[in-house]
């Protein structure tokens, strides 16, 4: 499981980790992936299975950073800036900057959500997935 310490700033990092293993529990069955897949992502390890990339889009959707593979630019900046501690927040920032339009013209939207859970991961260096 990831530790969440670092970004209790108002939520503590029971309620995150309970909220990341809610997320989860919603999208893993319906994607069928194993743990050790979803734990991977911290890992910068992507699996290329379109049932992994659809678990991805499940995820982004579900935490409004995106939707059908777009990405939600207005909802994930308040996010950014109402759940996360100030040290992090610069870090968050730059990285939907520089991937809200990664996945800009790609139809499928698992394709789309995994490109810019990528995207992310290299452009953020306090990167978590639930």
């Amino acid at each position: 499981m990831i530790h969440y310490s670092h970004l209790a700033h108002s939520i503590s990092q029971e309620q995150l980790e309970k909220t990341a293993r809610t997320f989860r529990q919603v999208c893993q069955p319906k994607h069928k992936i194993p743990d050790a897949v979803a734990d991977d992502v911290n890992r910068g390890i992507f699996a290329e299975t379109k049932d992994f990339k659809c678990y991805v889009s499940c995820l982004l959707d579900i935490m409004q950073v995106a939707r059908k593979g777009k990405v939600n630019y207005e909802k994930s900046l308040k996010q950014i800036d109402t759940m996360l501690p100030d040290n992090m927040k610069p870090a968050f920032r730059a990285g939907l900057e520089a991937c809200k339009t990664a996945a800009q013209g790609v139809k499928d939207h698992c394709d789309a959500a995994a490109i810019l859970l990528q995207c992310f991961y290299k452009n953020n260096p306090m990167f978590v997935f639930p």
